[in-house]
Order: C-alpha cells, then sequence, then structure tokens
C-alpha cells in the first residue's frame, strides 16, 4: 500500500520536460508514450496506482518484473533529471532552502504522409523549474513549432490554438507550487487528467490545454486523499470549471474514486462552487440557473500479479422523474490491463460507450468545452469504441505496440445542445452512423534518456463516412518523429 505522501506527491506531480534536476520534482508528461508503462507496472506489480495524473517522476512505481525493467530504468532516469543549473545560491543552506532554478527543454521534427499527403513538423521546448523558498517551487515551459499542416508534432500538448496561422508560440505550462507535510497547493496553469482509462477518460482527460487554476491536494489518513481545482475556461467569457475528487484506497490491489465537476458562467464568484467540501449537484439544481454539473465514478482492480480490472462511469444527468420521458446522459468504460509476467508482452482491452447528449447542455456557454475541445473524452457523444492493444518490450530498447480498434458514430455531437425534443428510447448510435475500423503499429527506440525515435503506420476504414450512407473511404498515415531532449 502506497503511503499517503507518496500518494499526495503523486496527485502533486507537476514539473517540467527538462526533469528534475538535483534538487526536486519532474513529472511525466500526458502526452509521454511511457505512460503505458505504468500501466502494464500497475498490473505486474499488482498495486493499484493513483487516478489522478501526470505522475511525480520521484514516485513514479518501479519494477524488477521480467521484461520491464528497460522502460522502468528510463522513467528513473528521467526522475534523476537533466538540463542544466540556471542559478543556485543554496550551496551553503540547509537541505531544501536557497534558491535553485534549472533549465532544459526538447526539440523534435516528424515527417508525415496523411492519407496521400506528404507534411512535416518541427518544434521545441524550454522549460524552469526550480526552489525559490523552502516548499516553494516554480514550473514553466513554453513551446514553439511549425507545421505544413498547421498541426503541432506529436509528443508535444494539446495547445490553445491561435485564430491566426503560423503562430504558435505557447505556455504549456507555468505555476508555482507549495507543500507542507500531507497538503499541497498550486496555482497557474496546470495540465490535468482523471482516471483510468488508459485510451480515454470521461470527465477529465488530456484532450483539452491545461487550465489556469487554483488546485489543493491534500492526505486523509493513510487510506484516503483528496483533489480540488478551480479553473478559468474562457477568461474573456467569465466560464469556469471547479472540480473535486475522493480516492479511497481500502487495500492496496483496490482504488476507488469518486468526482464531480461543473463548468459554469458567472460575473462574480460563486463561493459555493468554491466550496470543495459539499455536493454541488443539488447547489446547481437549487441555488443556480442552469450550470452543467456531472457526475464519476471509477475503480481499478487487481486481483492478481498480472491483471488489472477497471472501470469508469459517467453520469451527466440522470431523469429519476419520468413525467417528461427525457433520455439519461450516461458514458461508461470497462477494460482489462495484463502483463505476461516473462514474456515482456503486455495486453489491453477497453470498452467505451457515451450516450447522445452528454456533455452538450441547453446554454452554449455551458458545453463541456475547453478550447473549442472536450474537457472529457475526445470521442464525444452519441459514440462507442472498442480498442485492443498489444504491446512488447522483448527487443528493448526497441518497444513495439500493436492496436486495433473499431468505432460507431452516430449524428450526435456535443454542439448539438439539450433540445426540447430528445425523447428516451432514441437508437443508439442514432441517425446514420459512421462505422470506423483501424490497425496500426507503433514502434519506438529509446537511445538512453535523452534520444528516441518513433515511428508509425496505421490504416483506417469507414462506412457511411461523414454520417453519409454508403460513403466509403480508406486513410492510411505513416509517420517518423526523432526527439532530443537537453
Amino acid at each position: 500500500m502506497k503511503s499517503v505522501p507518496s500518494i499526495v506527491a503523486i496527485l502533486a506531480g507537476l514539473s517540467i520536460t527538462c526533469g528534475r534536476g538535483a534538487w526536486g520534482e519532474s513529472f511525466l508528461p500526458l502526452e509521454d508514450p511511457l505512460n503505458v508503462w505504468l500501466y502494464r507496472m500497475e498490473a505486474a506489480e499488482g498495486e493499484a496506482l493513483v487516478g489522478v495524473h501526470p505522475f511525480f517522476a520521484a514516485d513514479l512505481p518501479g519494477s524488477s518484473t521480467p521484461g520491464l525493467e528497460g522502460p522502468a530504468s528510463l522513467l528513473e532516469l528521467r526522475a534523476a533529471g537533466y538540463g542544466r543549473t540556471l542559478y543556485r545560491n543554496d550551496q551553503a543552506a540547509s537541505p531544501g532552502e536557497g534558491i535553485l532554478l534549472m533549465t532544459g527543454g526538447m526539440a523534435t521534427a516528424e515527417a508525415l504522409r496523411l492519407d496521400g499527403d506528404f507534411e512535416t513538423r518541427a518544434g521545441g521546448t524550454w522549460g524552469l523549474n526550480g526552489r525559490l523558498l523552502p516548499s516553494l517551487g516554480l514550473y514553466e515551459r513554453m513551446s514553439i513549432w511549425v507545421a505544413s499542416d498547421e498541426t503541432a508534432p506529436s509528443g508535444l500538448s494539446p495547445f490553445h490554438l491561435g485564430e491566426e496561422e503560423g503562430r504558435h508560440l505557447y505556455v504549456d505550462w507555468a505555476f508555482v507550487d507549495w507543500s507542507y507535510r500531507w497538503f499541497r497547493a498550486s496555482f497557474g496553469r496546470l495540465p490535468q487528467r482523471w482516471g483510468p482509462g488508459r485510451f480515454t477518460q470521461l470527465l477529465i482527460s488530456g484532450n483539452s490545454p491545461a487550465m489556469d487554476m487554483l488546485q489543493i491536494r491534500y492526505g486523509l489518513g493513510e487510506m484516503s486523499s483528496f483533489t480540488g481545482l478551480t479553473g478559468s475556461i474562457e477568461s474573456d467569457s467569465a466560464i469556469y470549471l471547479t472540480a473535486h475528487r475522493l480516492e479511497l484506497f481500502p487495500r492496496g490491489n483496490l482504488r476507488v474514486g469518486l468526482s464531480e465537476a461543473v463548468l459554469f458562467r458567472s460575473d462574480g464568484l460563486e463561493l459555493a462552487y468554491l466550496n470543495p467540501f459539499i455536493p454541488w449537484y443539488p447547489v446547481q439544481w437549487n441555488e443556480r440557473d442552469d450550470d452543467n454539473v456531472l457526475l464519476c465514478f471509477d475503480a481499478t482492480w487487481v486481483p492478481l500479479r498480472g491483471l488489472a480490472a477497471y472501470g469508469e462511469f459517467l453520469v451527466d444527468d440522470f431523469h429519476y422523474q419520468k413525467k417528461n420521458n427525457r433520455p439519461h446522459k450516461l458514458g461508461f468504460s470497462v477494460g482489462l490491463d495484463s502483463w505476461l509476467d516473462g514474456a515482456g508482452v503486455g495486453a489491453v482491452l477497453e470498452y467505451t460507450r457515451i450516450s447522445r447528449y452528454v456533455y452538450s447542455q441547453r446554454r452554449e456557454c455551458n458545453f463541456y468545452l475547453h478550447d473549442d475541445r472536450i474537457i472529457g473524452s475526445e470521442l464525444g457523444p452519441d459514440c462507442d469504441r472498442v480498442t485492443m492493444a498489444i504491446s512488447s518490450t522483448v527487443a528493448w530498447p526497441v518497444v513495439a505496440e500493436l492496436l486495433v480498434d473499431h468505432t460507431r458514430h452516430g449524428e450526435g455531437t456535443v454542439y448539438e445542445g439539450w433540445p426540447d425534443s430528445a425523447q428516451a428510447g432514441e437508437p443508439f448510435p442514432s441517425g446514420t452512423i459512421e462505422y470506423t475500423t483501424g490497425a496500426g503499429l507503433d514502434l519506438s527506440l529509446y537511445l538512453g534518456h535523452a534520444l528516441e525515435a518513433h515511428g508509425s503506420v496505421r490504416n483506417e476504414w469507414l462506412r457511411n463516412a461523414g454520417n453519409q450512407q454508403g460513403a466509403t473511404d480508406e486513410r492510411l498515415d505513416t509517420s517518423l518523429r526523432l526527439l532530443y531532449r537537453f
């Protein structure tokens, strides 16, 4: 069983790409392909991970399981830090005191062939992290990129995309972080992802950019922890997101999460939503106009070494009063994650279903969007998908993953809102259904902790493409990417 200080440290897991340096903390960015190996370790080691990501590198789960030594060692190298000291005056100070600033970054270049078109992308990041005062840290990363198709290179964060082409300079994250024992507070622009889903998350995912927020985390004894945040969605329009999450660890191999989020528009402070200790569902119905409240329950259970089962259940709206015959707005995801001990092979099977009208709302300002991207699952409403992936480290430092998925998507989108015409009993998915079957192979080469190469090929077959009856399409995408961390 993880100690609460470790849980809180993981919940606080935020820093910059250039690593933690000699003094402190870094985190594994949500878009890093090594994230998948954290889940392999969860299954292989028989211990449930926390459900709030990203992970503190200093508290990444280690592994001595055969076949996982390579990824685990690489994660340790990243946790050990790289980059250069920019400024320090802590040599004569007590441990943990004095000022220390570290700097570093990465450069990446990518060549792609997308559905017959050749594209190129390149970019880089620069970061700063360090200690300003005892227990007070500073973390920042900026990025810049260019691309022939105006799309960011793979492996970079989802960004706040500007309206003018060619201007792609971003602040990926920037915040200060203060901790005392089991309490931690962070203020600034932070990435965030909640839930155990391997391929998608229903309440808060990495699909939208990092939010400007105030976040608190603290332990509640050895078997629980709490996270709460208040963030800005559109500062010009005074739209905000608040969320809180309670995690319970009744046993080392079992984790249960209970979460709630509300997206709302307000001209002033809404102290009720800033109160992390009350449920917001009755507040919204009885005290507010018409805000967008979502509830979520998730769990991970590792019944035996080598096998982890997980699930997530989202409640956007549940109509317990049937007089208007309104449909429920629900979503769920279930999965199995396995590791074959000694074989160097892991496999995942996951199914996700999201009802029509989920993430939508009566008022357009309350659509569950940030920078025009869904804060929850990128699949969107009126959709389901089954995904199977097999990953291998047999040829380490080469890592291979084979992924196959099948998606059904109806005509519903988040932008159709919550119409008065919606009635229970509608078919799922609705209207003309688009069917997409995809298969792909990803190969990665890790030459130490600084140099990486990634290649991929994926083919998709579509029926009723674009929800047009009888329309067919086929897409073949290939890519090659080089990445260097300094």
